[in-house]
């Protein structure tokens, strides 16, 4: 199997989960709320697994030869993250009257919770637009910083988590996970010691 269809059947895996979570969202008794809840749990494990994957790769060295994989991982964030805005709406659809839902996603677009799931889902489009063959090719060194938006996306993402879905102390304990790995990147690089002969 070459990488291209490696990465594709990782993140159907990935998604597995999200298509089971939108199906359920069609059916006219679903618990919408609960589905946004999951949906953007998920969201957030496949982010914070991307994050964490390159400063994992430093404390274990043989890590390093999946990373490729990470393409896959936050792909699979974005598009967790697709699926938690389309049940959002569904759920404000719910509180609105017939076509208001719209009117009342912008009330409260700019509170601070709802601001900050907007903003991570903003920072995710550009790696996720750019995490193909052709993007990368195109941007060269650029792609990097590209890439590197997923860990502003995540902090935000984290900061909706603990605000919005009442996920205080899952989001904070996550933080500190992603933050202290993160550490990793200053220091120095190690070599493995060479036998003197």
């Amino acid at each position: 199997m070459n990488r291209r269809l490696a990465l594709l059947a990782l993140w159907a895996v990935l998604m597995a989960p999200l298509a089971m979570l939108w199906w359920q969202g069609r059916a006219p008794d679903a618990d919408i709320d609960a589905l946004v809840a999951a949906t953007g749990n998920w969201a957030m494990a496949w982010l914070a697994i991307a994050v964490v994957m390159a400063p994992l790769a430093r404390l274990w060295r043989p890590l390093s030869r999946l990373l490729w994989l990470r393409r896959a991982v936050g792909l699979a964030a974005f598009g967790a993250s697709m699926v938690h805005m389309w049940l959002y709406v569904l759920a404000m659809r719910g509180f609105a009257e017939p076509g208001g839902e719209w009117a009342l996603m912008w009330a409260e677009a700019f509170t601070p919770g709802i601001l900050t799931g907007w903003a991570a889902l903003l920072l995710l489009l550009p790696p996720a637009l750019a995490s193909n063959d052709a993007a990368m090719r195109q941007l060269r060194r650029a792609w990097k910083p590209v890439q590197r938006l997923a860990l502003p996306a995540a902090a935000l993402a984290l900061a909706h988590m603990a605000v919005v879905h009442d996920a205080f102390r899952v989001a904070m304990a996550i933080t500190a996970i992603i933050a202290g790995l993160q550490l990793i990147r200053f220091l120095p690089a190690t070599r493995p010691a060479t036998r003197k002969a």
